[in-house]
């Protein structure tokens, strides 16, 4: 327990922007990094000059708490603030090493403040980096003008070199930091698209093996059913037979017949499930409009046999994608509608547009019998049935979904229960839209 607690606080927290992981990432880094600084400090003060432990202590104290402070407000989701005052705290040590110490001349102030710079461009980017940059230059301006350094005497010639050196030295470094953070998180972004993707794959993969297993199961149940008919009647045929009752005998070919013809649909619709996944004909662009008409005009016998009305609402956009499987999806949406129709006295089904964009939003309403919440997935699933004597095989809203994913959309079902209709809504690539 105590080795998970440690290993979760050692590790980076996430975040889902890109930009804001990398940065978390590095201040993370740093942070642990710095924690180890105070112990080391008061570890070397307690060997070279005993006679400061105390104050070692003191100020290792306050270098800890802040490391822990901004560890804090990093875990909090403060990556910004957190980032923008660790580069503070760096430029702040360093000026005062540098106006304690030697000035321009001082180690903490060409290492120190270049050190400052690359901090603040892996954590704040290039903008960053150069902003520490001027405060630099501005910093050791002062410097010089301020005259001579408490520790040595004051030389202008030598402090103005330094000066001019940093001046150059400065914006460099900030450049040559700020491409080689910007490679880092360019690597760092292709790494985790790739990962992305890889899940993505991971997760597809497993959703087919599973549909796979289910598709299995659902294909050697469906199967035996018809087969164990035809087997059983085929016994009762040999009986009848045998007694010459003709009566019995022309009613066992009936249901050894209607076995048969349930087999070949059960087939037939197997074999069309297994090609919807790819394209019949190349993708063309055609108004939706077209495509929802010509869906009707399939199943306009059954339509009209029902007394079933269908609105198609005006201007719907031009899709794309192949024609003969949109109009397969929307003929089997039109059709199942009808199928479920109950006893309502003027049924109606409306093929509309819901939202307009790349993708978008189509709809196929009925005010039939409805579905309830917990069928409204499940009749999706390949030979689901939720009415056993409706017509069909429980295929045709399983083909709808291959179809409308085949496409880069998807497909569901919004209805509040029985006797309230349902609406079928489902997403297709539009010409020339965007989001």
């Amino acid at each position: 327990m105590a080795l998970i607690g440690v290993r979760r606080l050692l590790s980076p927290p996430v975040f889902e922007d890109e930009a804001v992981a990398h940065q978390a990432l590095v201040l993370h880094v740093i942070l642990w990094a710095l924690v180890a600084v105070p112990p080391l400090y008061v570890a070397m003060t307690a060997l070279v000059a005993p006679w400061h432990t105390g104050r070692a202590l003191v100020e290792g104290a306050f270098g800890e708490a802040a490391n822990v402070a901004l560890l804090w407000m990093l875990r909090r989701g403060k990556v910004a603030l957190a980032s923008g005052l660790q580069v503070v705290a760096f430029f702040s040590f360093f000026t005062v090493l540098a106006a304690l110490g030697n000035g321009v001349r001082s180690p903490a102030y060409m290492l120190g403040y270049a050190t400052t710079i690359a901090v603040a461009g892996a954590l704040l980017g290039g903008r960053g980096a150069f902003a520490a940059t001027a405060a630099a230059v501005i910093a050791g301006g002062l410097f010089v003008a301020r005259g001579a350094p408490p520790l040595t005497e004051f030389d202008p010639d030598v402090d103005l070199f330094v000066l001019g050196v940093s001046v150059i030295l400065f914006p460099v470094s900030a450049l040559v930091q700020n491409l080689a953070s910007r490679a880092v998180r360019q690597a760092l972004g292709r790494a985790r698209a790739s990962e992305t993707r890889y899940r993505e794959l991971v997760a597809e993969l497993e959703a087919k093996n599973a549909e796979l297993e289910s598709f299995t199961y659902t294909v050697s149940h469906d199967l035996k059913s018809p087969l164990f008919t035809l087997r059983g009647f085929i016994g009762y045929m040999e009986r009848d037979v045998a007694a010459g009752n003709s009566e019995r005998l022309r009613a066992d070919i009936a249901r050894i017949a209607d076995a048969a013809d349930k087999m070949r649909r059960l087939l037939d619709d197997l074999l069309e499930i297994s090609r919807i996944g790819r394209f019949v004909n190349p993708p063309q662009d055609v108004a939706f409009e077209v495509i929802a008409r010509e869906a009707v005009e399939l199943v306009r016998g059954g339509l009209d046999a029902r007394g079933v009305a269908v609105r198609i609402a005006p201007g719907l956009p031009m899709v794309r994608g192949d024609r003969s499987r949109l109009v397969q999806l929307v003929q089997n949406l039109v059709d199942n509608a009808a199928k479920f129709m109950g006893e309502q006295e003027q049924p109606q089904i409306d093929i509309g547009l819901r939202a307009r964009g790349r993708l978008s939003t189509f709809y196929v309403r009925d005010n039939g019998v409805g579905i309830a919440p917990r069928h409204q997935e499940r009749v999706f699933r390949l030979f689901e049935k939720l009415d056993p004597g409706s017509d069909g095989t429980g295929v045709g809203l399983a083909l709808v979904r291959r179809i409308v994913e085949l496409h880069g959309g998807r497909v569901w079902v919004e209805s509040a229960g029985d006797g309230s209709g349902a609406t079928f809504c489902f997403t297709l690539p539009v010409r020339g839209e965007s989001n």
